[in-house]
């Protein structure tokens, strides 16, 4: 796994200043911390903006976040279509913030909650196995992220001196 928060930190280098600061306002605005929806972000499309990833349940996933082809519908009511989704960084950004501050909203801030963005909130032995499987690795890319930013910041410092 060391591999892949090293592939996280070259990863952040070529995503666009306005994806970057996208994660950054949808965080300000649902009072989330955005390196988490980054992690989430890197889990769903390893931050590949036009990402579609097939999901043999439910349809598919859409854009850096994944945004699931079953809430599409909710979507439309807003104006926002599938290939928004796939073409708007910032749009799929905020939308995958606005669906897990709802699973903050319906089961508080927690762990639990960030492993129902992906596996849903079924109260199934077996969807909680997928929540915590999910939550698992979103707290290591979470926590890789925060580390390189840490590293980042004293590198600088020691460049200053």
């Amino acid at each position: 796994m060391k591999g892949a928060a090293f592939g996280i930190i070259l990863s952040l280098i070529p995503l666009s200043s306005m994806a970057a600061d996208c994660f950054d306002m949808a965080g300000r605005d649902y009072k989330i911390d955005p390196d988490l929806l980054r992690a989430i972000s890197w889990q769903e499309s390893r931050f590949k903006i036009d990402a579609i990833g097939r999901n043999p349940v439910t349809g598919y996933g859409s854009g850096l976040m994944q945004i699931d082809s079953q809430h599409f519908n909710e979507l439309s009511r807003y104006g926002i279509k599938p290939d928004h989704l796939l073409s708007d960084a910032c749009l799929n950004i905020y939308t995958g913030a606005y669906y897990l501050a709802q699973a903050f909203k319906k089961w508080g801030v927690s762990w639990d909650a960030v492993g129902a963005y992906n596996a849903g909130f079924k109260k199934t032995p077996r969807q909680a196995a997928r929540r915590y499987e999910y939550a698992k690795k979103i707290h290591y890319y979470y926590t890789a992220i925060k580390a390189s930013k840490r590293t980042s910041s004293k590198d600088q410092k020691i460049a200053m001196n």
